[in-house]
C-alpha cells in the first residue's frame, strides 16, 4: 500500500476525530472522584512529552511517568483515563478543522460548540487542533483561519478554564508543502505548536531516492526557522516518528543510493513512494536483512537493505540513536517538548526483547 500525500499524523488525527462521531459512552467512574476532574491549569511541566494513543493493547506497559499529554478521541478507555489522571497526564481531544468550517460565523460557532461539548462530556484537559487543507499565504482562507483560531482560543478559555490548546503545524514555516498559516499570530493565541518533524522527505524531492523521513539537519532548520519567525521556542513541541518507510529499489546508483524509478523515466519523482512500517516490525526484519543496520552521517539516520524474492528493498527509520540526537534540540533550542507518533508503533508486550526495545525508545526522548 502506498501512502497518499497526507502525512501519517493527518491520518491518525482523522481516525481519532471520526471516533467522536460514533460514540455516546459517558466518561468512566474512577475509584477516586478527584481523578474525574480536568488537570488543573496550575499543573505545569518543564518539558512536554506528547503521545498519540490509538489502541488499548499493551497500554499497561506504557511508560506513564514519562508522558505529560496523550492525544485521544472523545471516548477514553476507563482504565487509561484513570491512570493518566493519576499521573497528572493531560488527555486532549483531537479536533479537525477544514476550509468548510471557515465559511461563516455560524459554521465557526458550530465547530467551537461541538468541540467544547465533547471536551466537557469526556472531562478532557485540552484540545489538539489540526488543519490539513492547503492554504496560500495571504489568501482569504489564510486570514480566516487566523481569526478563527484567535476567537476559538478565547472561547475555549472561557468555556473550558485551564484547558491546553495545541495547534498542529508542518515541519517548516516556509510553506514548502503549501500549508501556509499566520504562524506568529496563531502561536500568540494558543499554548503549543506541535511540529511535524517527520515525513519531511515528502517535501524534499531529492533525486527520487530512498531517504530518511526525519533527517537531523532538516528538523533543526525547521524548528530554528519557527524561532527566527518570532514564535516562542517554549511553545514548540517537536514530533518524532516511531516508524520508518520501506522503499522498493528499481536500481542502486554508484554511491549506493536506492533509486525509486528506472533511469529511462523522465517524469518527476512523485513522493511518497515508501510503505510505512512501524518500529516493532523494523526490529523484527533487521536481523534478517542483507546488510544489518547501516548509518547515514548526512541525515543522521539508520537504514538497511533486504530482499523480497528478487526485489531489493531499503528501509529508512528512526531508532534510539537518531531520536536521541534530535532530542538534544530540547535544550539546544529551549523547546517546550517532544512528541511520539505513535505509541502502538513500538511493541509494549512483556517479552524481554520487546521490553528492551521499548525502554530504549522511551529513554531516547529524554537523553541524559
Amino acid at each position: 500500500m502506498r501512502w497518499r500525500l497526507e502525512s501519517v499524523l493527518t491520518l491518525v488525527i482523522n481516525t481519532l476525530w471520526m471516533q467522536n462521531i460514533v460514540t455516546d459512552k459517558d466518561v468512566c467512574k474512577c475509584k477516586s472522584q478527584t481523578l474525574l476532574k480536568p488537570i488543573s491549569s496550575n499543573h505545569r511541566v518543564q518539558v512536554e512529552v506528547f503521545a498519540f494513543h490509538l489502541e488499548t493493547k499493551n497500554w499497561a506497559q506504557y511508560h506513564w511517568s514519562k508522558i505529560t499529554t496523550i492525544v485521544v478521541s472523545g471516548e477514553v478507555e476507563d482504565e487509561i483515563y484513570c491512570i493518566a489522571h493519576s499521573y497528572n497526564i493531560r488527555l486532549v481531544l483531537t479536533a479537525e478543522i477544514e476550509v468548510a468550517h471557515l465559511k461563516t460565523n455560524a459554521t465557526i460557532k458550530l465547530w467551537m460548540g461541538n468541540t467544547v461539548k465533547l471536551v466537557k462530556k469526556y472531562k478532557l484537559d485540552g484540545i489538539f487542533i489540526n488543519f490539513s487543507d492547503k492554504l496560500k499565504k495571504g489568501s482569504q482562507h489564510y486570514h480566516e483561519l487566523t481569526q478563527m483560531m484567535i476567537k476559538s482560543a478565547s472561547n475555549f478559555r472561557i468555556q473550558l478554564p485551564g484547558c491546553q490548546i495545541t495547534f498542529n503545524v508542518p515541519w517548516s514555516p516556509n510553506c514548502k508543502n503549501e500549508r501556509c498559516f499566520d504562524f506568529l499570530a496563531i502561536s500568540s493565541a494558543i499554548d503549543l505548536f506541535f511540529v511535524e518533524s517527520f515525513n519531511i522527505h515528502n517535501d524534499m524531492q531529492e533525486g527520487c531516492v530512498a531517504t530518511s523521513s526525519s533527517p537531523y539537519h532538516h528538523v533543526l532548520t525547521g524548528l530554528s526557522d519557527y524561532i527566527k519567525l518570532g514564535v516562542d521556542s517554549r511553545k514548540l513541541v517537536m514530533g518524532v516518528p516511531w516508524y520508518g518507510f520501506d522503499y522498493t529499489c528499481k536500481r542502486f546508483s554508484q554511491d549506493g543510493a536506492c533509486e525509486l524509478k528506472n533511469t529511462d523515466q523522465k517524469d518527476r519523482c512523485s513522493y511518497p513512494l515508501g510503505k510505512w512500517i512501524p518500529y516493532k516490525t523494523i526490529v523484527q526484519r533487521l536481523p534478517r536483512s542483507l546488510t544489518g543496520r547501516l548509518w547515514d552521517d548526512d541525515r543522521s539516520a539508520p537504514y538497511f537493505v533486504y530482499m523480497d524474492g528478487k526485489t531489493y528493498h531499503q528501509v529508512w527509520y528512526d531508532d534510539p540513536e537518531s531520536i536521541s540526537m534530535k532530542s538534544t534540540f530540547l535544550k539546544k533550542l529551549k523547546l517546550g517538548g517532544i512528541g511520539v507518533i505513535q505509541l502502538n508503533d513500538v511493541d509494549h508486550s512483556r517479552t524481554s526483547r520487546a521490553t528492551l526495545h521499548a525502554e530504549e525508545m522511551w529513554n531516547a526522548l529524554r537523553p541524559p
